[in-house]
């Protein structure tokens, strides 16, 4: 890249959403550059502990559109069962009782953005690995932008996609974030079932915090697998964490039952703590957030990198529609109609993942009562189950 150069859209982050905005301005004609603080080779690397998200149907459709097929790198879930481990209230969640044939798909993190940057790749575009955006003025006309390298550029718009921890959200926005400690670690790893999944994905609510048991992919050998997420209290997270894996399994079959029969065998165990978090303000002067560094929610409803899918296509069209109308997209009216869109939707989810995690991650008699009754209401009543089977696939 050489210095002064301009470009349509500059984006910092290369992760799913970054890669699938930077996919999508792509294909809509759009000079962009992309940067990555990543190795070239850290992001061709295999994923050691497999970390896996639910794509929902939604996102399907978007990546679908980007020319990505999600049916090609995971595992189809057609149904969901979820219940309370203190009580018998549960509910089960269809696809085909929400119109669709899918809930979604079960793909490895690291193999969806290696699809994301191949195809930028073909489409003639370099991603800037291991360069990080140092430093970013606008001056009402363009964002001038420079690199880790000393190079300079400008574009009509910066968008952030940096994670939960962006130094650009920080120096660019400067708004109050918000955020919750869930007092609770997330433990992922794969782990080889006795029996086959049957495209199920399981979420079992216990008093510590919920378990999902998610279908995976099968090994090279044709055996059965499920990725696992585990959101427990930190001592209890530390303790699983201290487990061998025979202890682990054992405890992972105690706390989750016998759907699957026998857990057999378990990869590598990553933990990482859980937390909301949301800003009060997605855009700045020709600078704008989207995925984790604008929102991050707890996994139990398997929906961050969704929300982050959801904002990718929202930019897009917002930008489209200001080309189309000969708009400078970088501008605070463009950018306040993306917002309008997106803040809410995300801020609510936030807000209500949250309060899931602390309603079910209690031991009150009470409480467990009140949730049994609500899952049973919900089970029975057409209208709500069908809103939920909608809102878990994105729709």
């Amino acid at each position: 890249m050489s210095d002064n150069a301009r470009y349509d859209l500059v984006i910092s982050g290369a992760g799913m959403v970054g890669a699938s905005l930077a996919l999508a301005a792509q294909q809509a004609g759009l000079r962009i550059a992309v940067f990555e603080k990543r190795s070239a080779a850290a992001c061709a690397a295999a994923d050691p502990f497999d970390r896996a998200s639910l794509i929902a149907t939604g996102s399907v459709r978007f990546l679908t559109s980007l020319g990505i097929d999600p049916a090609l790198l995971g595992s189809a879930v057609e149904r969901m069962r979820v219940w309370d481990a203190e009580d018998s209230g549960g509910i089960h969640l269809d696809a085909e009782e929400g119109g669709e044939d899918l809930l979604g798909y079960i793909v490895e993190n690291r193999r969806l953005e290696q699809a994301l940057h191949t195809a930028l790749k073909e489409a003639g575009l370099y991603i800037h690995y291991g360069q990080e955006i140092t430093g970013a003025a606008p001056d009402g006309k363009a964002m001038y932008i420079t690199d880790a390298s000393g190079t300079q550029s400008r574009s009509t718009l910066l968008a952030i996609a940096e994670g939960r921890q962006s130094p650009l959200r920080k120096a660019l926005i400067q708004a109050p974030v918000f955020r919750e400690s869930y007092g609770q670690d997330a433990i992922t790893a794969t782990v080889w079932i006795e029996k086959p999944h049957r495209h199920i994905a399981y979420q079992r609510f216990l008093s510590t915090g919920p378990l999902a048991v998610l279908p995976f992919s099968d090994d090279a050998q044709g055996r059965a697998r499920a990725s696992i997420v585990w959101s427990a209290k930190q001592a209890h997270a530390r303790h699983l964490m201290a487990l061998n894996d025979a202890r682990f399994l054992r405890e992972l079959h105690e706390a989750f039952g016998p759907q699957l029969g026998h857990f057999q065998e378990i990869g590598r165990r990553s933990s990482y703590p859980l937390s909301g978090l949301h800003s009060s303000r997605y855009i700045g002067e020709r600078s704008v957030l989207l995925g984790d560094t604008a929102h991050g929610v707890h996994p139990l409803a398997g929906l961050g990198v969704n929300l982050g899918f959801r904002d990718a296509e929202q930019l897009i069209a917002a930008i489209t529609t200001a080309r189309q109308h000969h708009q400078d997209w970088g501008e605070t009216p463009v950018l306040r109609r993306y917002q309008s869109v997106r803040r809410p939707d995300n801020l609510v989810t936030v807000l209500a993942c949250g309060a899931l995690s602390h309603l079910f991650s209690n031991r009150s008699r009470g409480l467990a009562r009140l949730r049994d009754l609500g899952m049973l209401g919900t089970g029975v009543i057409s209208p709500v189950k069908r809103f939920l089977i909608r809102q878990a696939m994105g729709l």
